[in-house]
């Protein structure tokens, strides 16, 4: 009830918004959407309508990640293409063929015209608080800091990116890529804050998120915890993980596991 009564509240005020856009805060941020075929319409739209409303002055990357189904992708690719260039702050990188998250993610730290970056699913929604949120919570002067413990909305600084280095492409499909950074910023001495709030939530329920067919042709409802098992498989030959300290490991917070490890090649 609280997010329909928030989607009238924002009818009414946009305008008003859109007329104060000038009167923000004079702090640069690149804002990075990650999606792809399926959340066009009911996800992506819908967000980047109220992003542009609320950021009108940042730059804004959408990466649209390429799809099995090659056809529809043509399509979908068109529509996109259409969509973002209505907005004259809204980049838009496309693919044909399935990229793994980590190459998306990389990509738009990559281009990123700014220090801090903040990193989104698509299947988000946020209220006109996000702002407020991003700007005077304290979430922007960190260097790596999660929303709601969750790395489905993050924010992450040019500065970690290269003293850490990129998310790991090894990981070809999605899934296992903040628990592979979180390790490697763990073995650094680099803490993750993270910073509550209520202005963003998660917009899909569990069973609309596990698609049949997803980007790499893959049933979701058939993969471990909905994520990939080939991401799964990469990571488990990589880390050496489990509950008890074991030599040479370090702890992990957070992590379904405690303790990591590199394993030896």
């Amino acid at each position: 009830m609280g997010w329909v009564l928030e989607e009238l509240h924002w009818t009414i005020v946009h305008p008003i918004f859109i007329k104060l856009s000038k009167n923000k805060p004079n702090k640069q941020i690149t804002i990075g959407v990650t999606t792809f075929m399926d959340r066009f319409n009911n996800c992506l739209k819908p967000l980047i309508k109220k992003l542009v409303a609320l950021f009108p002055n940042q730059q804004i990357v959408v990466i649209a990640n390429g799809h099995v189904k090659q056809e529809e992708q043509k399509k979908y690719l068109d529509r996109i293409t259409k969509f973002c260039k209505k907005f004259p702050n809204v980049e838009l990188i496309t693919y044909v063929e399935p990229r793994g998250l980590s190459h998306l993610w990389n990509s738009i730290l990559r281009i990123s015209k700014n220090t801090k970056v903040l990193l989104l699913n698509d299947d988000i929604q946020i209220k006109l608080g996000f702002l407020k949120f991003i700007y005077f919570s304290g979430i922007f002067d960190q260097e790596i800091a999660t929303i709601n413990s969750s790395w489905s909305h993050f924010l992450i600084s040019k500065k970690i990116f290269q003293a850490v280095g990129p998310f790991d492409e090894g990981l070809k499909e999605i899934g296992g890529e903040d628990d592979d950074y979180a390790a490697r910023l763990a073995f650094k001495g680099i803490k993750i804050e993270d910073f509550s709030t209520q202005s963003i939530a998660g917009k899909l329920r569990r069973k609309r998120r596990l698609l049949r067919c997803n980007s790499y042709g893959k049933d979701m409802s058939m993969e471990p915890y909905g994520y990939s098992s080939v991401n799964s498989k990469y990571l488990s030959d990589k880390w050496e993980s489990s509950m008890e300290y074991f030599d040479g490991a370090v702890i992990v917070p957070k992590r379904s596991n405690r303790y990591w490890k590199l394993r030896k090649k």
